[in-house]
């Protein structure tokens, strides 16, 4: 009685693994494996839209003052570049005219402080948007700049057949040490996501620091009522609101990749985290459940591998062993191969060896942020 109750607990263990790692294969044959193949193009100058970049800044005098002129240095014959003041307490007032002395083409905006009325980044891109003078928005953020000078131009490509959101890839800069390699690996699996989704037919998100949409997309959104008292969204809630399968393009040749400065600590990252998934609550269905499908799979998918190894090693259990060594064996070769495309594609060097790793940390600090934000009622939580 024993030995049978053993073989029928080996068998339910054998198949739980192999089911997780059919929905891990799923994930990546289906979905992440889109982004190795995708087209690449050189970007065109003959589909120069005419584009407004709106750029909301607070407080970034210094990083105005070093990453604007890039910015503003494009290779892009008809375009502007719109920034918006958001009740900056430095110098940014002084310094935005400096500016406009010698780009003709760079336009400011602000918002005065007002005690009686909090708001967040959604108020300053609507401003920014009601300052444009063109149909056609990129965004980026102050602290972020463009790898390429022909970065508006990639971004501008994407503008047709009908297309009118451009989600594109927004890293962070390199540095030493392991938060860096924590910070870039998190947001390469961010991008993996929210890139392949969209290319799938299913956007859910984008990053302001690297996305583009038309005065026509905004004008059929509700422009930001629907979740105006959510703190983050003015990016992901409008791509999951307005963004289909016809409308949406993703660009991710290296002239469009932007590049932010990181966090300097672990508590800013956890921080900053805590303050983007606020926004993932108020997403489509069908999103929320591949999105946490994923991740869930991940864990049961490493957790069964090692109990499978454990008693295999104790208990003798081998139970289609075969078949299971080529399942596990094939869900890690697809990963290490894909994620290293990916992100040789996306110019994120340094991360390979760490991809079990984050792999299998990642969910579970992210698990633990919803858990924080659901205790704190992310009340101190701010762009």
């Amino acid at each position: 009685m024993i030995e049978i109750k053993y073989i029928t607990i080996e068998i339910a263990l054998t198949y739980a693994l192999l089911a997780f790692a059919a929905l891990q294969v799923f994930y990546y044959m289906f979905f992440y494996m889109r982004l190795v193949f995708a087209k690449r193009k050189q970007p065109a100058e003959n589909n120069q839209v005419p584009i407004s970049v709106i750029i909301c800044a607070k407080n970034q005098e210094d990083n105005l003052r070093k990453f604007l002129p890039i910015v503003l240095e494009q290779n892009y014959k008809n375009y502007e570049v719109v920034v918006v003041n958001d009740c900056s307490t430095d110098d940014t007032e002084f310094l935005l005219p400096q500016l406009q002395k010698k780009y003709a083409h760079l336009r400011s905006t602000f918002i005065k402080e007002d005690t009686r009325f909090k708001h967040g980044k959604k108020l300053a891109v609507t401003i920014g948007i009601k300052a444009a003078r063109y149909d056609y928005f990129v965004f980026i953020d102050a602290d972020c700049y463009p790898e390429s000078a022909d970065w508006l131009q990639a971004i501008s490509n994407k503008f047709r057949n009908n297309k009118q959101l451009v989600l594109g890839y927004g890293g962070y800069e390199s540095k030493a040490g392991m938060l860096d390699k924590l910070v870039r690996y998190d947001t390469l699996q961010v991008a993996m996501n929210y890139l392949s989704f969209a290319h799938a037919g299913l956007p859910y998100m984008g990053v302001g620091r690297n996305m583009a949409y038309s005065r026509e997309a905004y004008m059929k959104s509700s422009r930001f009522t629907k979740h105006y008292h959510i703190l983050s969204g003015d990016d992901d809630l409008f791509v999951s609101e307005i963004g289909r399968r016809h409308n949406t393009a993703i660009e991710i040749s290296p002239q469009s990749i932007t590049r932010s400065l990181q966090v300097d600590t672990f508590a800013q990252w956890c921080a900053q985290k805590r303050r983007h998934l606020t926004s993932s609550k108020k997403y489509r269905f069908i999103h929320k459940f591949l999105l946490a499908l994923e991740p869930f799979s991940r864990e049961m998918f490493y957790l069964f591998a090692v109990f499978y190894a454990l008693l295999y090693v104790f208990a003798g259990w081998s139970h289609l062993f075969e078949f299971v060594v080529s399942a596990v064996a094939l869900r890690f070769v697809l990963q290490h191969i894909i994620v290293g495309f990916t992100a040789k594609r996306l110019n994120e060097k340094g991360l390979f060896p760490y991809i079990v790793l984050f792999d299998i940390y990642l969910p579970l600090s992210t698990a633990w942020f919803f858990v924080q934000n659901k205790m704190r009622r992310n009340r101190q939580l701010r762009w």
